[in-house]
Parts: structure tokens; sequence; C-alpha cells
């Protein structure tokens, strides 16, 4: 009797054993289609995005040359000379809050016309205009191309003497160069938003527009107390990503008016790239550009954050005032 049960106890155990090899192959077989895929993106993800973050961040407290292994470490003294300055080294603090409030002065010019114009462009074609297929693959077409064939464009376009447009010399005139460089900007990008825009709007319940309506909410009014709450998400998707492309800055900048006239236009990469580049410099420059992007990198998060923080909080305010007054629409009608 005893064998028996101990049989009977073995084949139970069999089974179990049974199960549970079935369940890690089960398991082994979703996860290993899924890393299959999902693989190659992770390793090339890990391999040029989150190493050079690491290795910058450990580059930022060592003063080094490109092309010379030999580097020594200085631990926050890179920060103190671009934050702080130095008296006898004042150039590096003078590239960073140059380039910095170059940069700052392209995001203010050009993110709030890469939000308005996508968002009245998707409002149009979200009227269902003749052609809407046609105008919006036209607003997009500019954004699937490079941006040297975009500022080449352009720089025939605006060409002082032989362009379609006279009148704008941005080789020599300030005002000219930051005017020119709005244009190319918001002519190149504003299709991607504009989609993201559209897109949202399309999924907006139609019977909000007829509450307002019978609310008396005139169709400008609409746009404040329906639209706009209904499709904050995308608005906030479009500016969080609009205002981190805007302060990563370069093509542009470099290929039409190359940082000028007098580098008033030069944005804060150019002036990394010209400091890695300049030989006059104490040696270690490569180790201060790496603290410049460190702190640029996290002014850019920083202000994304507050940014999230804001819209979200205006959105959501938006949203309960309209609720309110749907309310009061449907106490009416009872």
């Amino acid at each position: 009797m005893k064998n028996v049960n101990n049989n009977a106890l073995t084949f139970e155990q069999r089974i179990e054993a049974q199960k549970t090899i079935d369940q890690r192959k089960s398991t082994l077989s979703r996860y290993g289609t899924v890393l299959l895929f999902f693989g190659p993106y992770l390793f090339f993800f890990c391999l040029f995005f989150v190493y050079p973050i690491i290795q910058g961040v450990i580059n930022s407290f060592y003063s080094y040359n490109f092309g010379n292994p030999d580097r020594i470490f200085v631990g926050w003294q890179n920060y103190h000379d671009i934050i702080i300055g130095n008296a006898d080294i004042a150039t590096y603090k003078t590239y960073f809050d140059e380039g910095l409030l170059h940069t700052l002065y392209f995001v203010l010019l050009t993110v709030p016309f890469l939000i308005v114009v996508p968002f009245i462009l998707a409002l149009l074609l979200n009227q269902k205009p003749w052609g809407e297929s046609f105008f919006r693959a036209l607003f997009f077409l500019p954004n699937v191309l490079s941006v040297s064939t975009v500022c080449i464009l352009f720089r025939y376009v605006f060409n002082p003497e032989r362009g379609l447009i006279k009148g704008f010399n941005f080789e020599s005139d300030l005002a000219s160069a930051w005017f020119v460089l709005v244009i190319v900007t918001v002519w190149w990008t504003v299709g991607n938003n504009m989609v993201i825009m559209n897109a949202g709007l399309k999924q907006v319940d139609k019977s909000l527009y007829e509450a307002a309506s019978i609310d008396g909410c005139s169709p400008f009014k609409q746009i404040f107390y329906v639209t706009l709450p209904q499709i904050g998400n995308q608005i906030l998707v479009c500016t969080i990503t609009t205002f981190i492309a805007s302060f990563n800055v370069y093509g542009q900048v470099d290929l039409i008016t190359n940082g000028g006239p007098n580098e008033q236009t030069m944005v804060f990469i150019q002036r990394v790239l010209q400091l890695i580049h300049t030989s006059s410099l104490r040696s270690g420059t490569a180790g201060i550009a790496s603290a410049m992007c460190v702190l640029f990198a996290l002014l850019i998060v920083a202000i994304s954050l507050i940014q999230l923080y804001v819209t979200r909080d205006k959105s959501n305010s938006h949203r309960r005032i309209f609720k309110k007054q749907h309310a009061y629409v449907k106490e009416g009608a009872k």
C-alpha cells in the first residue's frame, strides 16, 4: 500500500512538473517573440542613446581633449567655470550664456507659430473642405524633406540679389536673419503638429458643440470652451515636442546664417561645436563641452516638466468649466 501511495505521489508530481515546463515554454515563447522584434531596437537605443548620455555625464567631471587619452578628474570645476565663471578664463561662461540666450530667443520666436498655425490649419481641415486629403498632404509634405534641402531652397528664395523675395539680407541684417529662420522652421515643420491636432479634432464628440450652441456659445467661444479642452492632450504633446525640437535647433541656423551676422544668431549647439574646435582655449575643452550639454539637457527637462504641469492644470480647469456649463444646459432642458 505504501508503494502505491508513493507511485501516486510521483505521478502527481510529474503532472505538476509538466505544467511548470509548459508554462515556462509558453512564457519563453511569448516573451521570446517580443524580444525578437524589440531586442534590436533596445540594443541600438542603449548603444546610441543611453550609453552616450551616461558617458557624457561622466566626461563632464574630467578635463580632457578628443584624441588625448589622458584625463584629469576635476570634479565640479567644469560646472563652476560655466555657471559662475573664472577670472582667468571667462570664455566658457560667455559661450554658454550667449548660446543659451540665442537658443531661447529662437524658441520664443518659433514655438508660438508652430502651435497656433497648425491649430488653425487643423480647424480648417476639420471643416472637410473640397480637397481635404490633398491639402493635408500638401501641408505635411515639407516635413519629409531634409534640413539641407529646405535651407538650400530658402537661401535661393531669400537671396538678396537673385531671390524670389528680396529685401531680406539675412547675412548682414539681424532682423532679417531671425525672420528667415522663423519662416523656414515654420514652413518645414508645421505639418507634423497639424496632423496630430487634426486627428484629435476628429475624435471630439459633435454633441458637445450642439450643447455649447444651445448654451449660447458663439463659434469663436466654442473653440476655447469645447475644442481646446477636448484636444488638450494633443496640444500638450505638440507643445512639449516642439519645445524640445526648437531647443535642439542647429541645421537651419548653420546652413542659412552660419551664426551670423557677427555671431548674433549662433545657437547653443553651434557654440559647443565652436568650443570643441577652438584651439586658442586651454586644454580640457571636451570636458567643458560635456558639462555644457548636461546643463542644457537638465534645463530642457525642467522646462518640459513645468510646461507639463501648467498645461495639464489649465486643461483640467477648462474641462471642469465646460462640464458645469453642460450640466446647466441639461438642467434648463428639463
